[in-house]
């Protein structure tokens, strides 16, 4: 991987095929020395009597579309490892329902035990709290225990785990995939994951950051590309934050991946993980290989595995053709042509373009030898001029909006406004069809460039918040290829009474064009508007300001910005009037930043980040906003929270940055 190119995935390195299939390098990692052998995980012996207890699976399935009830089946699998023969009972816990069953078993024998409604009645629920992705409703767990118990009362063996009360459907037709939860239409909404870490590093903390990010952006799903990702904490986490995951196996595209040598044990590997996932509500998709199909016997094989194994959840073949599409576009692109190039209704595997993370990241990556002009180094951590990447095309971008940049500093600062757009463009142009999108990639595995949300550090670039706006579950957006507005209800539930509202506004804050009208949006539905209508007095750089009222509340507010930026650069510095409470509640510190542009000037792409009280930065944030520009007169309030534990024992406080604040 060079400065100019990413080169074939793994280079020469890539003929062998390590269980990491990805730590041969890819063009958005290097190849990892050693290639993650060894011990990576905690290693334990455990211990029981004759009886152990294995493969547990609750089911429960919905009279949908009533949700009053829900039936269990509980199964699994009792292994007696005497030589003599055991009686005893199977008991269980399901919530607050408990339920038993008398079982013998003969010496060496391995049986399985079904109970459902049938045969337990304590097993068919009335009212339960269901399980719903981010955004769709409560992500309530139930507690289940499952343990054998001998004759003379010992407990011979415990399995302990939660599960979702949620049922999945799935419709092909059309040639296009579908996906319902618990009778609502499912859209996923998120990206993918190549490692967690690029040394394995993460535990509980960071899986906890990296999937709730995921949550605070509205997404609702990732895909867990190649297999890579396989700590239980990975799964424990989607299921408490509610992110569905696409779960594929471990087959790379054909050009990067070989075919196993032993499909057998490729087989039994297949078995074994969905034993062990398949009772986390999380899992939503299993797909066969990227961006190709399964050999023959490895695809039947498969599915097979997945109706046996795990009723209820869909198997496709392959990740970016048939019943889904893929392909990207992975480098930067003029907003309008991601409306036009999602003309196929499919479900989107894979879209992505660069990511500059901020100064202070940047400063972590880069020996301060080598900072300026962007070169090798540059290329090291996947800012590739060409290849999928294509790292020239977004310098081109910036060049086209901003003029010539000679400043490292400020040409990363402008970056995060093609940052923010480009993000916001590639979720907003999905409005058409809805029928979902992941980013290529939403989690960076080691300090990169491009393909992500957030940087390794875990610091949110303006790219989050483009995301985070634009996956709104009701949402008002500009459609860039129409050039009219349009409010999308992806998944809150019927909206009536709605009013939107657009502004055309020029660089000195004054008001050109304005038009609203009142509406209704049902869930999983995009109404337009009314188109833009441009008059003769714009300015050459103008701003578009929408807003949508529920009943005089606010519920969705957007802004862009159009023309050539090279004027917002010659703004005026103003002072932006601010004040910041912070507040120890727990284990969290809570933060509000009140804002207010008294002055005559837009204040444009405000960033506040979080420092100590010697100014170093603060991670991770969780913050309801940042990245926002204010009109003359306006106020916004931003509320921040970061975990005690991240403060190093400092009160933090806010630091207030952006493009023309003194």
């Amino acid at each position: 991987q060079t400065a100019w190119s990413p080169d074939k995935n793994g280079g020469a390195l890539g003929a062998d095929n390590p269980t990491f299939h990805a730590s041969i390098g890819w063009d958005w990692i290097p190849t990892i020395r050693g290639r993650n052998i060894g011990i990576w995980n905690d290693v334990y012996l455990s211990s029981s009597g004759p009886v152990t207890v294995e493969n547990p699976f609750v089911r429960t399935d919905l009279p949908l579309p009533d949700t009053t009830s829900a039936d269990v089946s509980v199964e699994v699998t009792l292994v007696n490892h005497d030589t003599s023969r055991v009686d005893g009972l199977l008991c269980g816990t399901f919530g607050d329902v408990s339920f038993s069953t008398p079982v013998s078993l003969r010496r060496s024998e391995t049986k399985k035990i079904v109970l459902d409604p049938y045969t337990h009645a304590a097993l068919r629920l009335k009212n339960p709290a269901l399980w719903w992705p981010n955004g769709y409703g409560a992500q309530n767990l139930y507690d289940v225990k499952l343990w054998f118990e001998t004759a003379d009362q010992t407990i011979s063996d415990v399995a302990s785990f939660h599960i979702g009360v949620r049922e999945m459907a799935y419709s092909e037709l059309g040639d296009a995939l579908k996906i319902w939860v618990n009778g609502r239409r499912f859209i996923g909404r998120g990206g993918n994951w190549g490692f967690p870490e690029a040394n394995l590093g993460y535990r509980g903390r960071e899986y906890d950051v990296a999937v709730r990010y995921h949550k605070d952006m509205n997404f609702t799903m990732i895909r867990n590309w190649v297999g890579q990702t396989g700590d239980e904490e990975f799964f424990d986490t989607c299921d408490r934050h509610g992110i569905m995951v696409w779960q594929d196996f471990w087959l790379a595209n054909p050009v990067d991946g070989p075919n196993p040598d032993d499909d057998g044990m490729f087989l039994d590997n297949v078995n074994d993980f969905i034993l062990r996932i398949r009772h986390h509500p999380s899992v939503g998709l299993y797909c066969g290989r990227n961006e190709g199909d399964p050999p023959p016997a490895i695809d039947d094989g498969i599915r097979d595995a997945v109706l046996k194994l795990h009723p209820g959840l869909h198997y496709i073949s392959n990740s970016a053709f048939g019943v889904v599409s893929g392909g990207g576009p992975y480098r930067a692109q003029p907003i309008a042509s991601y409306f036009r190039q999602r003309a196929t209704p499919k479900f989107h595997s894979e879209m992505g373009m660069p990511n500059i993370v901020t100064y202070d990241s940047y400063q972590l990556m880069i020996p301060d030898s080598v900072t300026w002009p962007q070169g090798r180094m540059w290329g090291l951590h996947d800012f590739c001029l060409e290849g999928a990447q294509g790292g020239s095309s977004f310098i081109e971008q910036m060049k086209d909006l901003f003029g010539p940049i000679d400043d490292l500093k400020e040409w990363l600062s402008l970056a995060q406004w093609v940052n923010y757009q480009g993000y916001r463009a590639m979720f907003e142009a999905q409005s058409k069809y809805r029928m979902g999108l992941l980013l290529w990639m939403s989690h960076p595995a080691w300090p990169s460039f491009v393909w992500q949300t957030y940087d390794y550090y875990f610091e949110p670039t303006a790219a989050y918040f483009g995301c985070k706006k634009a996956s709104e579950p009701l949402h008002i957006q500009w459609n860039a290829y129409s050039d009219s507005i349009e409010v999308v209800n992806y998944h809150a539930r019927d909206a009536v009474n709605l009013t939107a509202t657009a502004q055309l506004i020029n660089l000195d804050g004054a008001v050109q064009w304005e038009q609203g009208i009142t509406l209704s949006c049902p869930e999983d539905q995009t109404v337009r508007c009314f188109p833009l209508d441009y008059p003769d007095n714009l300015s050459t750089v103008y701003f578009i300001r929408l807003t949508l009222f529920q009943d005089e509340q606010l519920v969705s507010e957007n802004f862009y910005w159009r023309g050539s930026l090279q004027a917002v650069r010659r703004l005026p510095r103003i002072d932006l009037t601010h004040s910041t409470a912070v507040a120890k509640s727990g284990d969290k510190w809570l933060i509000r930043t009140e804002l207010e542009n008294r002055s005559q000037h837009p204040a444009l792409m405000i960033r506040l980040k979080v420092v100590d009280e010697g100014g170093d930065r603060l991670l991770p944030v969780i913050y309801s906003d940042n990245y926002v520009s204010l009109l003359p007169g306006e106020k916004r309030s931003i509320s921040m929270q970061i975990a005690d534990a991240d403060t190093h024992g400092k009160k933090p406080t806010v630091f207030i940055e952006g493009l023309n604040i003194r």
